[in-house]
């Protein structure tokens, strides 16, 4: 299970900082499966309500609680030996409470320190407990055509079928998508995690641009692993896509969406990725795509507001550095998968949000070994903001 964080180095400094200022407080065979533990991070700034500026500088405190449940079933099908197949079930239930504060303080308009602190609470495993820690802590500055990041903050890029994780590093983006030649966006940083063997370092670009309706988004990535994975098994088996991990990915992403009316949209996210795993000799290039509708818009301050959406996956393995989908798309190994995910998010009341989603995945490729893998998950949550 995942070790409980703690507090940076200087995090208590820095929060009795914070406190000098005259502030104006506004009102995965299978492996254990990660369901659903986090909404879509990237969508910070739009889920925390935006309160009144005052004289700078001031700080700006806001956030959520939610309550979380999630089921879900893996199957598996092995081969040990040829003629004999073995079959594997699993089902594993969550139900966590998770509690979000974002103290900003705003040295002036343009730039603001910006953190968060969470704490996690695991009814189904108390060692998966994660008592209050720093989990956010970067500088932000942002003017008309440019917006510079650093410290430690979230990386969500595009819809997340690469990346959304935590990082450290920092991110800068020219221009904007709507006007003239687009907005260039650079990052470059390592991955937060337990130790030195789950950390990965490497950047990418992002350049984005909007015709009309038509949006378009183009990334490059480079990641490696800051220590190399051991074999993921016997040699015969490490080098097949039965193994699991890469040493080292390079993701190639297009996105093209196409607002069809004002609240449906449609997106094909266009996916190449090569791996390669050193201690396998397991080399790999694949391609793939997650095609997307989505419908209405989502306004927390805003009763009745909701929005929904449907998405099909066929995804190589090596595309994935952080799935942001509250499914285990590391139950798959290397074989990738393919299937169907749906969710909708509605607001019975302003600040009161509902959420409910589901995901059917199997694996896309078999191997002399492993086939037939199957994944159903269903979450649904209540989230409050304040």
């Amino acid at each position: 299970m995942n070790k409980q964080p703690s507090l940076w180095p200087g995090a208590v400094l820095c929060l009795a900082f914070i406190a000098l200022f005259p502030a104006s407080l506004s009102a995965s065979l299978p492996a254990s499966p990660n369901l659903p533990v986090e909404e879509t991070a990237s969508l910070e700034d739009q889920e925390i309500p935006v309160t009144e500026k005052g004289t700078c500088p001031y700080v700006e405190l806001h956030g959520d609680y939610r309550w979380l449940w999630g089921r879900g079933q893996f199957r598996a099908e092995s081969q040990p030996v040829p003629g004999q197949v073995r079959r594997h079930d699993e089902r594993v239930y969550l139900a966590t409470r998770r509690l979000r504060l974002f103290p900003f303080v705003h040295f002036n308009e343009k730039t603001s320190l910006r953190t968060q602190l969470e704490d996690l609470r695991n009814d189904k495993d108390a060692n998966a407990n994660h008592h209050l820690y720093l989990g956010r802590l970067y500088i932000q500055h942002e003017q008309d055509r440019l917006k510079v990041e650093a410290g430690r903050f979230n990386y969500y890029l595009l819809d997340g079928n690469v990346i959304d994780k935590k990082v450290d590093g920092l991110r800068l983006r020219l221009g904007q998508r709507n006007s003239g030649p687009g907005s260039l966006t650079f990052f470059a940083g390592r991955t937060t995690g337990e130790d030195d063997r789950h950390r990965q370092r490497g950047w990418s670009l992002l350049y984005s641009s909007q015709y009309g309706r038509l949006k378009s988004d183009a990334a490059y990535l480079d990641f490696h692993r800051l220590q190399s994975l051991p074999p993921s098994g016997p040699r015969v088996l490490g080098q097949s896509r039965a193994g699991t991990g890469f040493d080292q990915q390079r993701i190639a992403e297009w996105r093209l969406t196409y607002d069809l009316t004002p609240k449906l949209s449609a997106s094909l996210d266009l996916l190449h990725a090569w791996g390669r795993h050193d201690a396998d000799g397991y080399d790999t290039a694949d391609s793939g795509f997650v095609a997307a509708l989505t419908y209405g818009h989502l306004d927390e301050r805003q009763k009745g507001s909701y929005e929904a959406w449907i998405r099909y996956y066929d995804q190589p393995s090596a595309s994935i550095l952080y799935h942001t989908m509250d499914g285990d798309t590391t139950f798959f190994r290397r074989m990738g998968f393919r299937g169907w995910g749906a969710r909708l998010d509605y607001i019975p009341q302003p600040g009161l949000a509902w959420a409910i989603e589901g995901f059917s995945l199997r694996n896309h490729h078999d191997t002399a070994f492993l086939g037939s893998m199957k994944e159903l998950v269903f979450g649904t949550s209540l989230t409050a903001y304040f």
